[in-house]
């Protein structure tokens, strides 16, 4: 009878233990659940992750495949649309974004079939003259007085009712100027006074004329397959000519290596930042590693904001530590997709952050015995330590689903982990 008694005491003790330790690993995992902060959702929209306003963030898609970063591209380029927000687009022969703009209606497209490219298009001449001088500055180093060449270029233009534009600009014989001065004067197209100041600029800056005939021939070559000619200048557009007109603007730059084309852009883009201007710039796997100007408009603060898209940013910056720092640090929404790189994975973890784990280490003995009142006997140790752990593991972000994601809001600190449709 007695043995009976101690056994259902030992019993129990057994199940208070039991219920206690399962309460208590409930209330740990709820904890670390709490601090690390992942929000898990079955299927969100993407209509719904990014909003209205949300083209005017800095935004950063990183991972996936095509079709998983096209759908954030296209709801946020649909909410700019709408909100007659201008957008810059530039992409490296991607076919799929061309198609998803074109064919949603969403822009105007700039490539080999659609030749309607003028960079000085609606720059005034200081700007145009800013823009030549500082694409490629190293290489051709054109110096001050190479101004006085563009202004007779500029001047001989509009005695002849020819706009100021790139084609017209890339077709002058530099080195017959004074015979273009003399032939004007003999026309009686400009007085004699006029073709005398005209002459004297040409004086001034002819050291620069090698330099500036030498900068047209190359960048000629270098965006002929997108440059307008004079006889579709009616439908020409222009980076500045977009962002006034709230317009999209979908460019192939065909490679990240085609610099003078890069900076050209580039410093177009500075002058409307320095105008005040409010634009988006969309950039679709355009290494940086190579394009400092380039990486410099995306991380200087201004009107504009920039949305970064990317099979693999980090191997888009070449693995630098510093440019890849300095590019996520401009982020207020990152969107991350599986990646196959366990570097670009360690990467993103580190750059998500960690987060306090409470890890309890429990040493238990426990069993039945004869010398126990009760008949079951239980002495536990419990060790409760506080460790470092990544918010998102490496492996996580590696074996993401399709159209799985972690979406990271810096503004107000959450994380979300759903599939976006």
């Amino acid at each position: 009878m007695s043995n009976n008694n101690d056994s259902g005491g030992g019993c129990l003790l057994f199940l208070i233990d039991w219920i206690f330790h399962i309460r208590r690993n409930k209330k740990i995992r709820e904890y670390n659940q709490q601090a690390r902060g992942v929000n898990n959702f079955q299927n969100i929209s993407a209509s719904l992750l990014f909003p209205a306003n949300t083209f005017k963030d800095n935004i950063m898609v990183s991972g996936g495949n095509q079709n998983e970063r096209l759908n954030i591209c296209k709801e946020t380029l649909q909410n700019a649309q709408a909100a007659n927000h201008p957008v810059i687009i530039l992409h490296t022969a991607n076919k799929d974004m061309e198609n998803m703009v074109n064919n949603n209606g969403l822009g105007t497209l700039v490539n080999i079939n659609h030749k309607l490219f003028d960079p000085f298009l609606s720059f005034d001449f200081n700007e145009i003259v800013q823009i030549i001088t500082d694409t490629c500055k190293n290489k051709y180093d054109i110096k001050p007085p190479g101004r006085y060449i563009l202004q007779v270029v500029y001047e001989l233009l509009g005695v002849l009712n020819m706009n100021a534009t790139f084609s017209n600009f890339a077709s002058c014989p530099f080195f017959k100027l004074f015979d273009q001065i003399q032939s004007r004067l003999n026309n009686n197209a400009i007085t004699q006074d006029t073709a005398n100041r005209l002459n004297s600029l040409l004086i001034t800056g002819q050291s620069e004329l090698p330099k500036i005939d030498t900068f047209f021939s190359d960048i000629k070559s270098q965006i002929e397959y997108l440059s307008a000619p004079n006889s579709q200048s009616a439908n020409a557009v222009s980076i500045l000519s977009v962002i006034k007109n709230n317009q999209i603007l979908c460019i192939d730059l065909r490679s990240s290596s085609n610099v003078m084309l890069v900076e050209l852009i580039v410093n177009s883009l500075i002058i409307a930042m320095n105008r005040g201007l409010d634009f988006t710039l969309m950039i679709d796997d355009i290494a940086f590693v190579n394009n400092d100007l380039l990486r410099n408009v995306v991380c200087q603060k201004s009107n504009h904001h920039n949305i970064i898209v990317s099979k693999d940013l980090y191997a888009l910056t070449g693995g630098k530590e510093d440019i890849f720092s300095t590019i996520v640090a401009e982020a207020e929404k990152t969107v991350l997709f599986a990646h196959s790189s366990n570097i670009s994975c360690e990467k993103w973890s580190k750059y998500i952050g960690e987060y306090q784990k409470l890890d309890v280490t429990t040493n238990r003995n426990s069993g039945w015995s004869q010398s126990s009142r009760w008949g079951y006997n239980t002495n536990d140790g419990q060790t409760e330590t506080y460790k470092r752990e990544f918010k998102v593991k490496p492996e996580e972000i590696n074996k993401l689903a399709p159209n799985e994601a972690f979406i990271y809001d810096h503004t107000n600190g959450s994380l979300i982990n759903t599939i976006i449709t």
